[in-house]
């Protein structure tokens, strides 16, 4: 993660993700969603894992909205990870990304998971 942090992701998106405000909001949601994957019901335990639902450069003005945040495992994590980077290459990708909802980003990641 700390390799992540200094090679891949934004400075901006990696201050968000180390400011008080972030962390007291993903402490909430992991409290409210029960440390509980909201796909698959997982425990999570080993780290806290809050999603976006629709992701933090489509929709930052909802980076700390708390009916866009979720909690999810590493596996659903990394399923929805790969469908945002799918959707997101495909023309208006980034458009649809900020309409798909918590209902559909559910259906299709159980469905990858089958």
């Amino acid at each position: 993660m700390a390799h992540y942090n200094a090679v891949t992701r934004d400075p901006q998106a990696n201050a968000f993700y180390h400011s008080l405000q972030w962390q007291r909001m993903r402490d909430y949601v992991y409290s409210r969603d029960l440390a509980c994957c909201q796909v698959c019901g997982n425990v999570v335990t080993n780290r806290k894992i809050v999603d976006h639902i629709r992701a933090l450069k489509i929709a930052p003005e909802e980076k700390l909205d708390k009916d866009n945040l979720w909690v999810l495992c590493y596996r659903c994590h990394n399923i929805k990870t790969q469908l945002e980077e799918s959707i997101k290459s495909q023309p208006n990708g980034n458009n649809k990304l900020k309409h798909i909802g918590r209902d559909w980003w559910v259906k299709a990641i159980k469905e990858k998971i089958k």
